[in-house]
């Protein structure tokens, strides 16, 4: 059976993990990759064949500097377990490439590209998000992809924290 690791799925985890969803997140700072830039870029990956695969999902690390170590330990446990899944790659969906990934990420301005480079299969990006909180988060991506497989290690460091409701009211 193939492997295949989807970065739209790295990608999306990363936004909803960083609690993107600023409209207002001043990603016109000097440096930042434009969309076009980046799927011209990205056009350099090769496509995806069609077919069945697997992703495989595991976290390597947490640090979270100044929690309780019961809250750390108890973070570590839930994400332990490595989630495998399948999913069947259609023609359709192998025809358009790596393309359609870039979308969400231009649509609402949250996060923007301030690198994404392919040579040879090999992809080095780092994406950066900030959250309507003020937290952000920046997303590195680093592997190799192939036609049939790819693999790649997604590191996330995320500062702020997501204000709580008030409940004293």
């Amino acid at each position: 059976m193939k492997r295949y690791v989807t970065m739209t799925a790295a990608i999306g985890l990363a936004m909803l993990a960083a609690g993107c969803g600023s409209k207002d997140s001043g990603h016109e700072a000097e440096g930042a990759k434009s969309i076009d830039e980046v799927k011209q870029e990205a056009a350099k990956l090769d496509r995806p064949k069609p077919g069945q695969y697997s992703q495989k999902i595991a976290v390597t690390g947490i640090d979270l500097p100044g929690m309780p170590k019961e809250t750390v330990d108890q973070m570590k446990a839930m994400l332990a377990k490595e989630k495998v899944s399948e999913f069947c790659l259609t023609r359709e969906q192998s025809d358009k490439g790596y393309r359609d990934m870039f979308e969400s990420v231009d649509k609402d301005k949250e996060c923007a590209y301030s690198r994404f480079t392919v040579d040879g299969g090999k992809l080095d990006a780092q994406m950066n998000c900030t959250a309507k909180d003020g937290g952000k988060a920046v997303m590195t991506l680093n592997g190799k992809v192939a036609e049939d497989s790819s693999d790649i290690t997604v590191a996330m460091d995320m500062t702020g924290t997501a204000q709580a409701p008030r409940t004293d009211r």
